[in-house]
């Protein structure tokens, strides 16, 4: 399914989801958290948003989806209530 036309709420609740192995991309976690890529970089950066690189150079940037659930849960970010934590 495509992440581009759902809403950040639905967008959240496929991400931080179960089911999949799949790692994020940044821009995946900043468009469902609903701030910029920036700040989701700056997440990364700081070690708040626990991350890898893939690839030669400066490579990509990866989120465990894991990772991504212990971060909304440390800050409080009710993945619950979108029927996201089971």
């Amino acid at each position: 399914m495509s992440t581009a036309s759902l809403s950040q709420a639905a967008l959240l609740a496929e991400l931080a989801g179960y089911g999949s192995d799949e790692p994020l991309r940044v821009v995946q976690v900043a468009r469902a958290l609903g701030v910029s890529d920036e700040t989701a970089y700056r997440e990364v950066r700081s070690g708040r948003l626990p991350s890898y690189r893939v690839g030669t150079g400066r490579g990509t940037i990866r989120i465990q989806r894991e990772a991504f659930r212990a971060y909304l849960k440390a800050r409080g970010i009710p993945v619950g209530v979108l029927g996201v934590a089971r």
